[in-house]
Formats: structure tokens, C-alpha cells, sequence
């Protein structure tokens, strides 16, 4: 009995003791930004993020105009983007409406008359949004960005008849927004205001009749896009 307590001593004794490690953390893994979102700044890509809270401060804001937002239907309407949101190439009249926080003499919501814009299409099937006439001419291209709409990267633009800005070649002029199909024949720009106040300019896009389209002019060259 005593060899036998001893052997099974002995054997316990020369038995490796588990040893409880601490895992070794695994650093995060970011994937690189792709698109659009390789293009613009960190406080740009929030600003496309952020778009459904601008939204909602921007009609907040401007509630007291009721009658005039509900008289605009879908295209204040945060919700109202529908499949297939990219215009084809032509001429467009574009309808401007602000709404969002008021400053000084601009009330919260306005609305202006008709202008003309125009989308044109580069060599590899991409679009280039350009407002025509008035005196703010927001422009730049436009990137897939899931089924209902298209990401905007772009520029003020300094006149119609100057070489087009794109996104980055002078920042304090850059611009970011989206485009979406609102029913047919409509579509919206909607660019997020800039500086801190909330709120959205909201052109409203509808074709030229085609008797009136010009001529389409040959593909851009595609090689700045941005």
C-alpha cells in the first residue's frame, strides 16, 4: 500500500502544470475606403453619414413653412428616393429650395426659380453634374453609391465657361451631396450646407422636352475624375 501511495505521489508530481496564458490582442482590421469615400475628406464622408439628421434639423427648422414644404411633395421628403437613381446625359431645368436654420434676413425655407443644368457622361460610362446658369454653380461627378442614389464629389464651379473643379483642387470650394430619383421623369441634388448651420440645398431635376435638348456633345475625358 505505501509503494503504491508513493508511485501515485511520484506520478502527480511529474505532471506538467497547465499554464492559463493571456490571449494576445488582435489589432482591428480597417478596410480601405473605396469610391467616393476615397475621395473626400473625413469631415465630408460624415456629412454624407450624417445626411437623415440634417434632414430632419433642416424641416424641423423650417416647420413654420408647412404649407410650402408639403406643397414641394417628394422632394422634401427624406424618404421619397426611389431604384434606378442616376438622370441620363442631357439638359435639365433645376429648381433650387433651401431649408434649415435661419440667419439674420434669410428665413428657413426659400424657394427660386428655374435654372438649367446639365449631365454629361465620360468615356467609362461615368456622369458629370453641372449647373448652368444663376450665380451659385455647384458641379462635379456623380459615384454609385447602393441602389437609390449617387454620391456627388464636386466643386462650386467659378464660371460656366471656366475648366470644371473637381473635388480637392481648391477645398474651400468643395462640395458633397447626393443624387436620387424621386418619381418619373424627377429627380433631386440634395448638398448639405457647409459651416455651422444645418441645413440643405434641394435642386429639383426635370428633363428639358427634347425639342429643346442641344446637341450632346462628345465624352468627357475622364481621367480628373473625382
Amino acid at each position: 500500500m505505501l509503494l503504491a501511495a508513493l508511485a501515485a505521489l511520484s506520478a502527480c508530481a511529474s505532471r506538467p502544470q497547465a499554464v492559463l496564458k493571456t490571449p494576445t490582442p488582435v489589432a482591428a482590421f480597417t478596410l480601405p475606403k473605396t469610391g467616393w469615400q476615397a475621395i473626400v475628406t473625413s469631415e465630408d464622408d460624415q456629412r454624407v453619414a450624417h445626411l437623415p439628421a440634417t434632414w430632419a434639423d433642416a424641416l424641423a427648422a423650417s416647420k413654420r413653412y408647412s404649407k410650402q414644404i408639403a406643397r414641394e411633395g417628394d422632394l422634401l421628403q427624406p424618404g421619397a428616393a426611389r431604384n434606378y437613381p442616376a438622370p441620363p446625359p442631357g439638359s435639365y431645368r433645376c429648381r433650387l429650395v433651401k431649408i434649415g436654420v435661419a440667419q439674420g434676413r434669410e428665413p428657413a425655407f426659400q424657394a427660386f426659380p428655374e435654372y438649367f443644368c446639365h449631365v454629361r457622361g465620360d468615356r467609362a460610362g461615368a456622369l458629370f453634374f453641372t449647373k448652368q446658369t444663376g450665380t451659385e454653380l455647384p458641379g462635379g461627378w456623380l459615384h454609385e453609391d447602393g441602389e437609390r442614389r449617387l454620391v456627388l464629389t464636386g466643386a462650386k464651379q467659378h464660371g460656366v465657361n471656366d475648366a470644371p473643379l473637381v473635388y480637392g483642387s481648391e477645398p474651400n470650394r468643395d462640395l458633397v451631396g447626393v443624387v436620387e430619383r424621386i418619381g418619373p421623369f424627377r429627380w433631386r441634388l440634395v448638398l448639405p450646407w457647409r459651416g455651422p448651420r444645418e441645413g440643405l440645398d434641394i435642386y429639383e431635376l426635370t428633363p428639358v422636352p427634347i425639342e429643346q435638348q442641344a446637341a450632346e456633345p462628345a465624352p468627357m475625358d475622364g481621367a480628373t475624375r473625382q
